[in-house]
């Protein structure tokens, strides 16, 4: 197992629309979402992750990286978002 860094585009065409577990570690704030419906779509400046009726927006400019980390014998891919403010957002995709 290896992480890999890869571009937004990239997250967003293998997370458009998916199942996942999600957990947000933002500045004030926590969440945490299990088994939910997963939409990610992007804009000129933000990311934005749907996770059931929950919206996050993301500015781009804000992203420091996206590791992609694939655990082949549970069938999940997971990614980490790292931000500049030092939050962090795990997506398991299943």
């Amino acid at each position: 197992m290896a992480d890999y860094k890869i571009p937004i585009d990239t997250f967003v065409q293998e997370t458009f629309e998916c199942k996942a577990s999600v957990c947000a570690i933002l500045t004030g704030a926590a969440l945490s979402f299990q088994d939910t419906n997963l939409r990610t779509r992007r804009d000129k400046s933000d990311l934005h992750i749907i996770a059931g009726s929950t919206w996050l927006s993301i500015p781009l400019a804000s992203i420091l990286s996206i590791e992609r980390q694939t655990f082949p014998d549970i069938h999940t891919i997971e990614y980490e978002i790292s931000a500049r403010d030092g939050g962090s957002i795990t997506v398991d995709a299943f």
